[in-house]
């Protein structure tokens, strides 16, 4: 019998703490704070409803004034709300507008191209709708109402009823958002402010410009910026224009940046020292240190944005939302033009404006669309864009300043919000009957088990819990994340298995690709964990030079290292890397997996601590199945198969008489020489300059500084090799070919000389311009950092003497 009770006891606890696991998931932020304010709402609603009278006005028109010095702001408690805290709203929508661009979802501005598109479609629509409706008049001023989007409101509204897995949708209406945000306050700033009084706008501007300075000498004290901020608020109000356009113009200017690793390490170590002797002043130190290290942009949205999302915006619609809406009130909002004009500018004009741009930009540019969305997921997007409400009402305020209108326009704001919902619902339902595959975008399992003949695996290959991490070298955030690894791969020592896989974000990251197969090629001699932590020790290094000194250091093979990454060998492995995650639903880096399920949220040590242990206890937890998997390493090359003629003892000697006669062209060696087409040598043509060469112009010298990238466009040039006395022919180029050596990009002396055999013309491409080429164009960066590379690899394989740092002349 007790035993009885006692399993039945531990399958009723078990049920509860997987409902209570799943209610957790479903609480995210978005959700509460669209509980609270939906709370706030109600709670004006029923208040301003109430039977004993006018309490809401009479309280929410109750003046209270500051004064200091002579000078004071009277203001009623309603505006001390709008005018005051929600400039602290849009300071953090300005904050978290500045790190997207700089560290997040925004950091690739083509992705940009088609949300920005669809916000100004989704302000015009909206806004020529509404005047359409009301046709003229006092209140066609109203028109600012219908054109902005609440962000948070949104968000929650699409965790409740968008698609089960949204971040795609998510992020693409985050990116519109930004947009939607930045338009809608400038056309506060320009069309609600009252008559400007420009001393008071220059003080706002001294404010604004001292951040800028705060900002540049990264003073990372807070209270600086709480000052600063009050004097621009004060200096708002004055000026006539409303200060919410200097609090998004203070978010903005706060940078973000990633942590400097030498602030980590110096945080780490008063950590570790206070661990050890907890003082207090150790304690204040580890404090301030943990602190810098961090942007204070970050810390700033950390501290206040619980404060915006759960009581600010709350507490906005308690004061704002409260209308009436007895018989007489609904009778009136129906026969308003201005009610119906709300409705259909938000209900009928957002979505039209955001849905057809949207659609007409996955035509020209499908690429900037999130991938596993449909389009019907897009326009149930669109259709959450009509829940104007925070800014709406935040408008209405301004536009109709308590006429009779304003409550009409309320209303009609509140209806707009309940029919876009539903609206919204309708077609995310759809898209799920007619695409159930796409319902849940982003799976939750490991497409691709572990799999020790093929992954690279920290610890014991049969050890009881498994942590995979999908990563990318160049990403700051998984640079974090390695000491997150280390913190739980101490906790669990032989009981985990750490296994690492690439994910390399190349449309942010343009060195992630190379890393990551530097990694394979450094685990093909046996040193991947060893490559994995340098590089990630040195983010800031991943160049195809820097990856050649990578090697180096580590004592491998650098030729044979060199070789194996210019030819590729390893793209392929990454690549099943990338479409393991991509089917596994990792889309950002870094992703973890506990086991192999994927870890949604947070992944600081004790979340991950706490799934791992979560896992280990589970009942009837199995390791993933281990299926055969073919092995890259059939794919490679023996060193042997070179071409002889890559020897340096294979070099004839180049004598007068070889520069008057004809001289074939040296076959592309493994790549190492490839023959540019017609659009790549036009985009090398904007970096540089063609110009005449003659037969025997030496182009570059041997240990020549600063020497530039030369192409080929007719004629034949060739590379000479040995020292002063002893000219050797390396190679035969003609038109459509690069010159240069690895040299070139890591800022070391050649040695090898390029001169023209026959005259002919060259394009000559500067040093300095290749970085922005690189930057431009990653697809030719990639091309000529390979040859490069391949062309290292073969001139380390030489056998012989190093040629002499002599020019070479005629």
């Amino acid at each position: 019998m007790s035993t009885a009770t006692t399993s039945l006891g531990q399958t009723v606890s078990a049920k509860a703490t997987r409902t209570a696991a799943k209610l957790r998931r479903r609480l995210t932020p978005e959700v509460t704070s669209t509980a609270l304010l939906l709370l706030g709402v109600i709670g004006a609603l029923v208040w301003a409803n109430d039977p004993w009278g006018h309490s809401y006005d009479e309280f929410w028109h109750e003046h209270v004034a500051l004064s200091a010095g002579g000078h004071a702001i009277d203001l009623s408690l309603q505006h001390w709300v709008n005018d005051g805290l929600m400039t602290l709203f849009f300071f953090v929508i300005g904050l978290e507008v500045r790190r997207d661009l700089a560290l997040g979802e925004l950091t690739d501005r083509t992705r940009l191209i088609v949300p920005s598109l669809a916000a100004l479609g989704g302000v015009l629509a909206p806004a020529l709708v509404y005047l359409a409706v009301v046709r003229g008049g006092p209140d066609a001023g109203g028109w600012g109402a219908v054109v902005a989007t609440d962000t948070a409101f949104l968000l929650g509204i699409l965790a409740l009823v968008g698609p089960s897995s949204s971040s795609g949708l998510r992020v693409f209406l985050l990116s519109l958002s930004v947009v939607d945000d930045v338009v809608a306050l400038t056309i506060v700033a320009v069309v609600y402010s009252d008559e400007v009084s420009v001393p008071a706008l220059a003080l706002a501007a001294v404010a604004i410009a001292t951040i800028v300075v705060l900002t540049h000498l990264r003073i990372w004290r807070g209270g600086a910026y709480l000052v600063v901020g009050l004097v621009m608020w004060v200096a708002m109000i004055e000026s006539g224009v409303h200060p919410s356009v200097g609090g998004i113009l203070l978010g903005l200017l706060v940078a973000a940046y990633s942590p400097r690793p030498q602030d980590v390490d110096r945080a780490a170590a008063l950590a570790r020292a206070f661990r050890q002797s907890p003082l207090p002043g150790l304690a204040r130190l580890t404090k301030l240190s943990v602190e810098r290290a961090v942007s204070t942009n970050e810390r700033l949205q950390e501290l206040l944005r619980p404060w915006t999302a759960l009581v600010i915006v709350p507490v906005f619609a308690l004061a704002n939302a409260g209308v009436g809406l007895d018989g007489a009130a609904l009778r009136a909002a129906v026969h308003s033009p201005v009610m119906w004009g709300v409705v259909a500018g938000l209900v009928l004009g957002k979505p039209l404006g955001i849905g057809l741009t949207t659609s007409l930009g996955a035509r020209l540019r499908p690429e900037t669309i999130p991938p596993g969305v449909s389009m019907l997921q897009l326009w149930g997007g669109a259709a959450l864009g009509g829940i104007g409400f925070t800014v709406s009402l935040f408008v209405i305020d301004l536009a109709f300043d308590g006429s009779e209108a304003a409550d009409d326009a309320k209303i009609g704001v509140l209806a707009a919000v309940l029919a876009s919902t539903v609206m919204s619902w309708a077609l995310f339902r759809l898209s799920a009957w007619r695409h159930p595959e796409q319902d849940g975008a982003r799976p939750i399992i490991l497409d691709l088990p572990v799999d020790p003949s093929r992954d690279h695996i920290r610890g014991p290959v049969d050890a009881l819990v498994t942590l995979v991490e999908y990563g990318d070298f160049e990403c700051p955030f998984c640079g974090r994340a390695t000491g997150t690894v280390a913190e739980v791969r101490a906790r669990f020592g032989d009981r985990l298995r750490y296994v690492f896989r690439h994910l390399p974000l190349s449309d942010v990251h343009p060195n992630a690709q190379l890393a990551a197969e530097a990694a394979e090629a450094a685990g093909a001699q046996g040193a991947f964990w060893e490559m994995h932590d340098r590089l990630f020790e040195h983010q800031g290094q991943l160049t195809a030079g820097d990856l050649v000194q990578h090697a180096a250091a580590l004592g491998l093979d650098v030729p044979r290292f060199a070789r194996e990454l210019g030819s590729g060998v390893y793209a392929e492995r990454v690549a099943q890397d990338r479409a393991s995650a991509a089917a596994s639903g990792a889309d950002g880096t870094p992703t973890f997996f506990v086991g192999d399920r994927r870890v949604v949220g947070q992944y600081d040590a004790e979340t991950l601590t706490n799934l791992l242990h979560e896992a280990k206890m589970a009942a009837g937890y199995r390791m993933p199945a281990r299926p055969p998997h073919a092995d890259v390493d059939d794919a490679l090359w023996e060193t042997s198969q070179l071409t002889p003629g890559t020897r340096s003892r294979s070099w004839r000697p180049l004598t007068r008489a070889d520069m008057d006669e004809p001289i074939a062209e040296t076959p592309d060696l493994l790549g190492s020489y490839p023959r540019l087409d017609a659009e790549q040598l036009r985009i090398l043509e904007r970096y540089g300059a063609r110009r005449r060469a003659e037969a025997a112009e030496v182009l570059a010298h041997i240990g020549e500084a600063g020497y530039a990238l030369f192409v080929v466009l007719s004629g034949m040039a060739i590379v000479v090799g040995g020292d002063k006395n002893d000219h050797r022919l390396v190679s035969a180029h003609g038109p459509g070919r690069f010159l240069g050596e690895l040299s070139l990009l890591t800022g070391e002396p050649p040695v090898l000389a390029l001169k023209m055999h026959d005259p002919g013309e060259v394009l000559v491409v500067p040093r300095d311009r290749l970085p922005q080429l690189f930057a431009d164009h990653p697809d030719l960066a990639a091309l000529i950092n390979r040859a490069m590379l391949l062309r290292r690899g073969l001139l380390l394989g030489v056998e012989g003497e190093e040629p002499a740092a002599e020019p070479v002349t005629r």
